[in-house]
């Protein structure tokens, strides 16, 4: 890796082939013009960072650049940028989710996409998981305040069905 100057990181790769990578907050808010901000593009290359500001931005489809993060295994619990969605409503959250993370947190835990999917959904089946009794408690009242009552109970099978279903798999291999 070179330092080129106050804004900018040059990293080599293979064959004479360079990739800028910047680091002024200026230079990676800038949108290219395939829509994403340059912070965007340097996450999939592996960069990270914790500045809430280049963290909240989002390309045309409303994927912020925490939700890359995510997706590489990065985890926050700040629940401001937990709560970042995209257009389909996938919460950072749920990204976190989908890769083994866990919370307690109520209000995180009934976070739902536009197809109505919950972190805690999330979270059961992909690790057991099962709120204790008094955050299922909390948890119950976050769900209500979203959705009928019926899809509440919904909700509580699938978590119930979600995690019998991961011990099922992890106790009996299949």
């Amino acid at each position: 890796m070179e330092a080129h100057n106050d804004q900018v990181l040059c990293y080599k790769f293979s064959g004479n082939k360079k990739v800028f990578m910047y680091k002024s907050r200026e230079a990676l808010k800038a949108r290219t013009k395939f829509g994403p901000s340059r912070a965007h593009l340097q996450v999939g290359l592996g960069w990270l960072t914790d500045d809430k500001e280049i963290l909240k931005l989002r390309d045309q489809y409303g994927t912020s650049v925490a939700h890359l993060q995510a997706c590489q295994g990065w985890i926050t619990n700040d629940k401001e940028i937990l709560k970042l969605c995209d257009e389909y409503k996938i919460s950072v959250a749920h990204e976190q989710a989908f890769r083994g993370w866990t919370t307690e947190d109520p209000e995180i835990l009934a976070l739902a996409t536009k197809d109505g999917l919950t972190v805690v959904e999330i979270q059961a089946e992909r690790s057991g998981w099962e709120p204790e009794e008094e955050v299922k408690v909390r948890f119950i009242q976050e769900l209500q305040k979203s959705f009928p009552e019926e899809k509440v109970q919904e909700i509580l099978c699938n978590i119930d069905k979600l995690r019998k279903k991961y011990f099922e798999k992890i106790l009996l291999g299949r």
